[in-house]
């Protein structure tokens, strides 16, 4: 009996220990697992946090990542990510105080500029709106920054003229005077006339861009609008001539048309008396056959005939000699309508140039804002009747009007134009590229999987980087930001269009020469 029970202790002990066991390896196995996981996480809050602009941060937590492959236990770790924390936490400290200091400057100097004597009216109001609009989460300080820089650029540049006694209605007019010229500037870049108007309107641009004065200014308006006129004058000119050479020729054709039906008509009746004539000879012939009884007696009846014959055969011929005359103004009015045909061509295709033109930009020759409209509306509506993938992407070019500023503004344009095309070279036949506006372009890329449109937008970016542009013998590197977004759900185009321009500003507060997808 003593026995027994201690053989059941010692199978109790053995099955309790059995179960110890795999309760340890399943605890070790969870161990691992979550060891993993937690590896992966911190990795992953490393490669995140890299944004940081405390150097110091970065090296610890590039130091950390690297323990963190070469070690199993992850607790040896916990001091270090400790010690990081604390650092973190004061560097995040630190950030909220620059931020209000940050703040703080920006209304001390807002409020500095509105103080300022001598200011126009008009850009006190737009201060006054700056400093009263709200700080949105997206965007936070950095787009008042930039706008309060703007207007104090606007500001400099009225106190920093010469005269130094102008009053504050004349330094309105001045400001107003450079918005104008700079809109009249965008509007002589979106005329397209061929000849000697393209070109002065082309010299209007470039003395647009030199800050010209108030009469300047007013002569160049009246240049460009005589010029508008004239421009529109001649193209109108020309479609009355073509349409008034167009008409001549088919009424001339018409006539000739009518004159040959005409004859055609008479030939064919005038055929049918012959006939009708030549078979009346036949048969008088033979009945006169029929009732001579010699030849003596059958000569006169057969001379009668023959001259009948002779008469017959002598307007045929005149029949056949109009009939060749009609076949000549027949194929003369052929090749009238021929040449007609071709010039209606001609002009139908140059009218397709015309209207083409209607839809490029006139700079960077790819689609301008109203193609654009058009083009998204149409592959709007394919995403929603088939909900295919559709990729709407916004670039911008980096530092462009410091381009402007240092570099003048044909160098700038020639930027445009070389980016322009890199982007339109990088794009497959069924991508869309148009000009948004300024130094901003819109991609459209349907049906591109995640892999294509990725591939697409970086090859972009890449590219322009590497363009090899010169001024002067120096080097000047261009890069652009991309804001990229698909279209989803319930969306519609201005969702889109938001969404990807919100990614645009965080491509460029990051660092610029960046992709950044919206979330």
């Amino acid at each position: 009996m003593s026995n027994f029970s201690s053989d059941e202790d010692v199978i109790t002990l053995t099955e309790k220990l059995q179960h110890s066991q795999l309760v340890a390896r399943d605890l070790a196995l969870k161990s691992r697992r979550e060891a993993t996981i937690l590896k992966r996480l911190i990795s992953r809050l490393i490669a995140a946090s890299q944004a940081q602009d405390d150097p110091l941060i970065n090296q610890k937590l590039s130091q950390i990542q690297r323990d963190l492959e070469a070690q199993e236990d992850v607790g040896r770790l916990i001091p270090q990510l400790a010690l990081v924390e604390r650092m973190v936490n004061k560097h995040t400290h630190a950030q909220e105080k620059a931020k209000d200091a940050l703040e703080n400057q920006f209304q001390q100097s807002g409020e500095t500029l509105k103080c300022l004597p001598g200011l126009p009216a008009q850009l006190k109001r737009d201060l006054r709106n700056l400093i009263q609009r709200p700080t949105t989460e997206s965007h936070g300080n950095t787009e008042k920054i930039v706008a309060l820089l703007q207007l104090y650029e606007r500001a400099l540049k009225l106190l920093s003229l010469p005269a130094n006694g102008l009053t504050a209605k004349e330094l309105l007019n001045i400001d107003r005077i450079n918005q104008l010229a700079s809109e009249l500037q965008h509007l002589v870049t979106e005329l397209d006339f061929d000849g000697e108007v393209g070109d002065r309107l082309l010299d209007i641009r470039n003395r647009l861009l030199l800050s010209p004065d108030a009469q300047t200014l007013l002569e160049l308006t009246l240049e460009s609008v005589q010029l508008i006129l004239e421009g529109t004058r001649n193209e109108r000119k020309a479609s009355q001539s073509f349409l008034n050479q167009l008409n001549e020729d088919l009424s001339v054709l018409q006539r000739h048309n009518g004159r040959s039906i005409d004859a055609t008509q008479s030939l064919t009746d005038q055929r049918t008396s012959l006939n009708e004539e030549l078979s009346l000879s036949v048969d008088e012939m033979q009945i006169h056959l029929n009732e001579a009884s010699s030849l003596e007696e059958l000569r006169p009846s057969l001379n009668k005939v023959t001259d009948n014959l002779a008469s017959i055969v002598a307007r045929n011929k005149e029949l056949e000699e109009r009939e060749q005359q009609l076949l000549e103004q027949l194929q003369h009015n052929e090749q009238k309508l021929e040449a007609l045909y071709t010039q209606t061509m001609d002009y139908r295709r140059r009218l397709g140039d015309q209207e083409r033109k209607l839809l490029l930009d006139p700079l960077t020759k790819v689609y301008n804002r109203a193609a654009l409209d058009d083009r998204l509306e149409h592959e709007y509506r394919c995403w929603l009747r088939y909900q295919s993938q559709f990729c709407l992407a916004m670039i911008d070019i980096d530092h462009f009007k410091s381009v402007n500023d240092q570099y003048g503004h044909l160098v700038g344009d020639k930027v445009l134009k070389v980016v322009a095309r890199t982007i339109h070279q990088c794009l497959r036949d069924t991508d869309f590229i148009a000009r948004f506006g300024g130094e901003e372009f819109v991609v459209l890329l349907p049906d591109a999987d995640e892999t294509t449109r990725t591939d697409i937008l970086d090859s972009i970016r890449e590219t322009v980087a590497r363009l090899p542009f010169k001024f002067k013998n120096k080097r000047l590197t261009v890069t652009v930001s991309i804001g990229a977004s698909m279209f989803m759900d319930k969306d519609n185009i201005v969702d889109v269009l938001e969404r990807a321009d919100n990614a645009l500003y965080n491509a460029k507060h990051n660092g610029r020469n960046k992709l950044v997808w919206a979330q």
